[in-house]
């Protein structure tokens, strides 16, 4: 019997998504003492060289239901902690809204059917009446109602700015006082914003995990007093002992703010526009009860977070998935694969079978005889130009072949698809909590070179699901029969 054996014997065993980044590493380090885990990477990298002590690695394909039901599998409590912005194939066709609600609905729909008793998600302080929020918010507050559309009760823990050794919010605000002596701060620093201590936001997994008064409801949680993002800015440089000079400006800029932020801070530019557009929001905790527990408890202030969070030369200490995100980078980019993932209109009255079957007379319908789609007696759906070569062949997964919400098809022929192992798939998954469909590739391994595929076929792909996806929008008007 393995260590991890011999631990998980004794203690709960929870599923983790999200494991092995900022909060995930801490958390599981936090709680060890009385839980053992089930971490879900994508990474091989990370599977591979990662402690196994108390966790359970397991390389998974979040976009994959059947992927994630099997990791989960014995599973009494789930963590949800994924927030997709960082690419995750060669080509994303994706926004991180339309992807975060995909790999939320797979998880929870996992969790229950392997009767998980207990999720809690990791969300963000939202705005008091504001309704037109970021996409980065929103696509949050999304996720929530998504992880809570089923039968498992799910625990929601929004959070602000987060602060701790190896985070990526820390380590960006300290680059920037560090790196510019003068920083032109926006509108946008004026804003207010309630952060937390790493540590605080593990004992509030922790009680909500431990205390089953608390199971099912959402809590604001903060540590730190409420500041501007200037005041944080001016904090930190007093502390870090750096000469800088603040010039304010009346915009926001968030297209420039993103370049310098992404430059100096030292963070991809993909995730810090998302997080910049949050910024113009005054976001502190609201009143509850966890809120006073941990405040009774005691929390870390500012300084004290900051202190732990930098070495002695005043760097900030490295982000626990740093070592890995080369080796991920590259087997990404050796991999040629695609993900491609587009939200549209869902017509009333409509499922995912219906929506397949539609697609299909769409295209032999709409693309002038050239393309045409014919769908055989076992449900293989074969793209075929001009009725005598099969660009692409579709067969129905086992898994979808009869469910309303989901249709699937793995991708296991056609002049335009390599046969690569595991084989990509295309979906339509129903949505009708948010009256949409979202239509989706992933994995797709192209036979044409990767530059020409690039801008040809897969700009031709994008071109007619956004087309397709009008049409929908226009059968959801459609006179009623009535």
């Amino acid at each position: 019997m393995s260590e991890f054996e011999a631990n998980a014997a004794k203690k709960p065993l929870v599923a983790m998504a999200g494991a092995s980044g900022f909060v995930g590493s801490h958390l599981r380090h936090f709680l060890s003492e009385h839980y053992s885990f089930r971490a879900l990477t994508r990474s091989a990298a990370v599977a591979s060289t990662a402690s196994k002590t108390d966790t359970e690695w397991r390389e998974c394909d979040l976009y994959s239901l059947p992927k994630v039901t099997d990791a989960l599998e014995g599973c009494k409590i789930g963590i949800y902690l994924v927030h997709s912005m960082a690419p995750s194939s060669r080509l994303m066709q994706a926004n991180f809204e339309d992807t975060d609600v995909l790999l939320a609905d797979n998880f929870v729909r996992a969790a229950e059917a392997v009767g998980i008793e207990h999720i809690v998600y990791l969300s963000g302080l939202m705005p008091e009446g504001v309704e037109d929020i970021s996409p980065h918010l929103r696509s949050r507050r999304e996720v929530e109602d998504v992880l809570r559309s089923r039968s498992v009760p799910v625990t929601v823990l929004r959070a602000g700015l987060i602060f701790g050794p190896g985070g990526s919010s820390f380590s960006m605000l300290i680059n920037l006082v560090r790196r510019l002596p003068v920083m032109v701060l926006p509108a946008w620093a004026t804003s207010k914003t309630q952060a937390i201590d790493i540590d605080d936001i593990c004992r509030a997994f922790q009680h909500v995990m431990t205390a089953p008064g608390y199971r099912g409801n959402c809590y604001d949680v903060a540590g730190h007093a409420v500041m501007s993002y200037s005041e944080l800015i001016r904090e930190t440089a007093r502390h870090l002992k750096t000469r800088s000079r603040h010039i304010n400006f009346p915009l926001n800029c968030f297209a420039l703010s993103r370049r310098w932020v992404s430059l100096f801070g030292g963070v991809p530019e993909e995730l810090v526009g998302p997080l910049l557009e949050s910024l113009q929001y005054d976001l502190s905790a609201r009143p509850n009860d966890l809120l006073t527990w941990l405040e009774q408890t005691g929390t870390r202030n500012f300084q004290e977070s900051l202190d732990r969070s930098v070495d002695a030369n005043g760097n900030p200490k490295p982000n626990p998935r740093s070592e890995t995100r080369i080796a991920d980078a590259q087997a990404i980019r050796t991999a040629r694969r695609v993900r491609s993932v587009q939200r549209m209109p869902l017509p009333e009255g409509m499922d995912a079978q219906d929506i397949a079957k539609e697609y299909g007379q769409w295209v032999t319908e709409n693309l002038g005889g050239i393309v045409q789609a014919r769908r055989d007696d076992e449900g293989v759906l074969r793209f075929q130009l001009l009725k005598r070569w099969t660009l692409l062949e579709l067969t129905p997964t086992p898994f979808s072949k009869r469910h309303p919400f989901r249709c699937a098809f793995y991708i296991t022929g056609g002049a335009l698809a390599r046969e690569v192992l595991p084989p990509g798939r295309f979906e339509f998954r129903i949505f009708p909590g948010i009256r949409s469909v979202i239509a989706s590739i992933h994995g797709f391994s192209p036979t044409l070179p990767w530059y020409v595929y690039a801008y040809t076929q897969a700009i031709a792909h994008l071109w007619v699901m956004r087309w397709f996806s009008r049409h929908l929008g226009g059968l959801m008007h459609r006179p009623s029969d009535s």
